[in-house]
């Protein structure tokens, strides 16, 4: 990193004016001292360049241009990645985000030297990404949620518990009431995911709503500065419900 901003110093116009001055009156006049003065002066504007306030904010800008174009092409891999594993529904909402995600990214690059601006598609495009991954893991787990009835499993705990009043034998009632409990953990389980994942649907339509917000902020120059630590929070949490899911996934109830 260093050396790319040397070089980057070692480039700029009145440094190359500089650079060509020495070589064209060291060739002309072929004295070699005043050349080593003239290297030597080349390479103190040099660093005197890479101390400048101008320089150093020149260099944080284009940091901060290349994040967000690396943040932008996370975002279309990710896209490319989940698109191919969901169904008709989630792909939709998926084209929706992007479609926000692209208008945004279009006005800002119009606009890039706006530091709030930035601020707010490092934001958009990071909500972006995590939104895709969680859309992920919550199609594929809404659909196997989905797939679990509990009837049969109600049908049998009323059933078992008719029955307990016709038992006689201790081992018997005690074994059979076991079974009703496992079964009555396994139904309250089963709720339980069902419950959370409704609420990770709910947290999906929130985040859409705040990339839609970002849109209209950008857009329309209605900005008003960004709760950062908000949006961090927010991507955190989109992280770990995802994990959440995963953890789940891999020890999915079967019925």
């Amino acid at each position: 990193m260093r050396f790319k901003n040397y070089f980057k110093a070692a480039f700029q116009i009145k440094n190359l004016v500089l650079l060509a001055a020495v070589a064209i009156i060291s060739f002309l006049t072929e004295f070699i001292p005043f050349t080593l003065i003239g290297l030597a002066g080349y390479a103190y504007f040099v660093m005197q360049t890479l101390k400048s306030e101008k320089f150093q904010n020149q260099l944080a800008s284009e940091d901060s241009l290349d994040h967000i174009r690396a943040l932008s092409a996370e975002c279309r891999s990710t896209y490319q990645k989940v698109y191919r594993q969901v169904g008709a529904a989630s792909r939709k909402r998926l084209d929706g985000i992007m479609e926000k995600k692209q208008e945004l990214e279009n006005y800002f690059f119009k606009n890039a030297d706006d530091t709030l601006n930035k601020t707010i598609i490092e934001q958009a495009l990071q909500l972006v990404i995590a939104y895709s991954k969680l859309l992920h893991t919550y199609s594929i787990r809404l659909k196997e949620v989905n797939a679990l009835d509990t009837r049969d499993l109600l049908d049998r705990i009323n059933k078992n518990n008719r029955k307990l009043g016709s038992l006689e034998s201790y081992d018997a009632v005690l074994k059979l009431t076991q079974t009703i409990e496992m079964d009555e953990r396994l139904v309250k389980e089963i709720q339980e995911e069902k419950n959370e994942v409704e609420m990770i649907g709910v947290k999906l339509d929130h985040i859409e709503s705040m990339i839609a917000a970002f849109k209209h902020q950008i857009v329309s120059s209605d900005v008003v500065n960004p709760a950062v630590e908000e949006i961090e929070s927010i991507v955190n949490e989109a992280m770990a419900l995802d994990n959440v899911l995963q953890e789940r996934k891999r020890n999915k109830i079967d019925l």
